[in-house]
């Protein structure tokens, strides 16, 4: 797919649902980037937070009351997803939340955020010109110092999960059209000029070997379809993080000065 085609394909998702699971079926891969977050913005104590291709807002909105204190800015290119998020907080009493119509490959709407986020959102930009150009845009609207957490999907992990899913005879779970995955050695090596690494962590390793492995395998064994709110998944979402077996990793990066 070309840009305009993905840009296509979420205003379509999102005019058909203005449901939580407008932008995942995975309610709970959500709350684990929920938890990630929450914890960094604790840590690192900014007094403002964007988050890019923030789709229905409803982390955005999460973090925001969690955080009554700091400004939050939740912004995407699909208009349809930016009208549904407006309608949907728009009644609830989140002064500190504000939803904007932003594109990351052009100029961000604000600069000097203390702390910039993205949640699978570069990995629908259809190619790597494109990721590179909003990673550079990201890094000039950060404040001096500022910081990035990127939460998004990387192929070596996606490649090791579909390794054990083979050993349990189960088929790979393919890359869909819409994603460009990246490669981790070709993100840190370009990177390198416009940030520092504070922390790199798989978030999603022991959540995808029990949810797409071993409840994968309770399915096929008993012929049922997998439901995305089984109780393997919210089990499955509260284990530690380690290893190296699923797509989702979260890298936090500092402005250089």
């Amino acid at each position: 797919m070309d840009f305009e085609q993905v840009k296509n394909y979420w205003e379509q998702r999102a005019a058909m649902d203005s449901s939580a699971q407008s932008t995942t079926m995975d309610f709970y891969l959500r709350d684990i980037e929920f938890r990630v977050m929450k914890n960094m913005i604790e840590r690192l104590k900014p007094k403002n937070v964007m988050d890019i291709g923030c789709g229905d807002a409803k982390t955005t909105a999460r973090l925001a009351r969690t955080f009554p204190h700091i400004n939050f800015t939740g912004g995407d290119y699909a208009e349809s997803m930016v009208s549904n998020a407006r309608k949907a907080f728009s009644v609830n009493d989140i002064d500190n939340l504000e939803i904007v119509h932003c594109d990351v490959t052009k100029q961000l709407p604000l600069k000097n955020i203390d702390l910039i986020y993205t949640t699978r959102c570069l990995i629908n930009l259809p190619s790597w010109d494109l990721q590179r150009q909003a990673l550079e845009n990201i890094s000039e609207s950060l404040s001096a110092g500022g910081y990035y957490i990127m939460i998004e999907n990387f192929i070596e992990g996606q490649n090791n999960f579909n390794r054990v899913r083979r050993d349990f005879g189960l088929p790979e779970i393919p890359v869909r059209d819409h994603n460009l995955f990246f490669e981790r050695e070709v993100l840190l090596d370009y990177v390198a000029k416009l940030f520092e690494i504070v922390e790199e962590l798989n978030i999603s390793s022991t959540y995808y070997l029990v949810s797409r492995v071993v409840y994968s395998k309770i399915c096929q064994e008993n012929d049922i379809e997998p439901d995305y709110f089984d109780s393997h998944h919210k089990y499955a979402a509260r284990l530690p993080f380690c290893g190296e077996f699923g797509p989702v990793r979260m890298i936090c990066m500092q402005r250089k000065q």
